[in-house]
């Protein structure tokens, strides 16, 4: 067990989860990244090369990720040994002596294989053996495999090696099946072997890019997210921890969504911890506004995880704007070079939403953010109800098995001071989770009514709540009453 001593909080390490204990009575708001998000249950983290160990970093972060240094173009020779660990040492060295974690990034990927391009499985579990058994619990989290599907949101697999080594037998079109061959599920059956044979606490992530929301630009479901989504359910028993990358950039299928919420909670539902792993928001999305802007998209990212509690770690992929990868997005949380740092108002938002904590805020203030949790319009709208004092509409957004609601609530001719919202569901629909309402059942009718902050809304004016459930979700017809 690792501990980071603070005033009113311990950041415990049990198996490379995290959790907090408190030892007194509540403190005044934290002022470093890392402190914030120890009370607050969770790690915030850096991406990070030998070359930029300043003070800052183990200030500031209780994470550590090497950006280059523990890829297989890095460290792997040819038949799945380890070469060249000297710069990954010393990063795993520097974390241990600051009581950092540190994520293994990355074993399995089509690009910067190095040496192990176009390797065999075998080859490929002789590497993930070594590279488990050299750092052993000095490492929490490892990237077993990065970035296995597709872009341009197609939801399916790459065809470049390593994804070449999958073999669909029956021709079905999925890998899932016993007698298929899925160089993602054979490389995790692998990393959990040795992991069970050695008695290690690691865990085993899957991490991509673009799989943040449930939906990308317009409205389109995310077919990537689904293709991550069904890989997580099928292979739960060797999976466990999900990465969104989290490279937030005016691509379409890139921004920050409003169901970024919804999307972690759907794989937090599965078991799994989610992580932000290479978290960075290019000023494009905020008009090249590197203040107020740029510090609003990072509150919101900061929020949808803190609301979820199996969210429990964000990284961000470097430093400072000018020795980002993406230096001309100028998209991280500082300024300045060579350990001469400054912070930007994103900072600052980081630290104020981490100090608040996991108690979800008023998603209508004009102070906060607006609610990540909020889904877009997915599908047809539901014709409101009519009823006294309020209406409200639903949307969906539905896939195979599950869905996630988003209910508008609108006052009428008059002001209204709480609302609530009765919703059938169809036979064998059953709500996990809900936000920025109090619920009422799980299934058949359920109720849900406003909580403290937006009870009150004003003639002709909204808010919105949500929630997610399995089976399906079709014709719902919301009843709303006002007080």
């Amino acid at each position: 067990m690792t501990s980071i001593a603070l005033p009113t909080a311990v950041l415990l390490l049990v198996g490379g989860a995290v959790a907090v204990q408190s030892i007194g009575p509540a403190a005044a708001a934290e002022t470093t990244l890392r402190a914030a998000a120890a009370q607050a249950g969770l790690f915030f983290g850096v991406a990070a090369s030998p070359g930029r160990l300043s003070s800052i970093v183990g200030q500031e972060f209780n994470q550590l990720t090497p950006e280059n240094d523990m890829k297989p173009s890095t460290i792997a020779t040819s038949t799945g040994g380890l070469q060249n660990t000297g710069n990954a040492d010393t990063l795993v060295n520097y974390a241990q002596t600051n009581n950092m974690l540190v994520r293994g990034h990355t074993m399995v990927w089509h690009s910067q294989a190095g040496a192990l391009q176009g390797a065999n499985q075998a080859t490929l579990n002789t590497f993930i053996g070594n590279a488990l058994n050299r750092w052993g619990n000095r490492i929490a989290y490892w990237d077993v495999v990065n970035e296995a599907l597709d872009d341009n949101n197609t939801g399916r697999r790459r065809t470049q090696w390593p994804h070449s080594l999958n073999r669909d037998a029956n021709g079905d079109g999925d890998f899932f099946d016993a007698g298929d061959t899925d160089v993602i599920r054979d490389s995790f059956i692998r990393a959990k072997q040795v992991v069970q044979a050695g008695g290690l606490t690691t865990k085993l992530c899957i991490n991509d890019y673009d799989v943040e929301g449930l939906t990308v630009q317009g409205g389109t479901q995310n077919r990537k997210a689904n293709a991550l989504y069904d890989i997580v359910r099928n292979y739960r028993q060797y999976i466990d921890c999900v990465g969104f990358q989290a490279h937030f950039n005016d691509n379409p299928n890139s921004i920050i969504t409003n169901d970024l919420q919804a999307n972690i909670q759907r794989f937090a539902d599965l078991g799994v911890e989610v992580h932000i792993t290479e978290l960075d928001i290019d000023d494009d999305l905020s008009n090249n506004d590197i203040g107020a802007g740029q510090a609003e998209n990072y509150r919101k990212v900061v929020r949808a995880c803190l609301n979820v509690a199996k969210c429990t770690g964000i990284t961000v992929w470097g430093i400072s704007d000018s020795e980002s990868w993406r230096s001309s997005e100028r998209g991280l949380l500082f300024t300045g070079s060579n350990g001469n740092y400054q912070k930007k108002a994103a900072y600052t938002a980081v630290l104020d939403e981490l100090n608040k904590g996991r108690v979800p805020i008023n998603p209508t203030s004009p102070n906060t953010p607006s609610s990540p949790s909020v889904s877009p319009t997915v599908s047809p709208t539901v014709s409101p109800t009519p009823s006294t004092g309020c209406t409200a509409t639903v949307s969906l957004d539905s896939w195979t098995g599950g869905f996630v609601a988003t209910v508008t609530v609108t006052a009428g001719t008059a002001p209204i001071n709480g609302w609530n919202v009765l919703l059938t569901l169809p036979s064998g629909s059953t709500v996990t989770n809900s936000w920025n309402a109090t619920r009422g059942g799980n299934s058949g009718a359920v109720q849900f009514s406003n909580l403290s902050y937006n009870g009150r809304v004003n003639t002709g004016q909204s808010t919105q709540f949500g929630f997610q459930g399995t089976g399906t979700a079709t014709g719902l017809t919301p009843v709303c009453t006002a007080s």
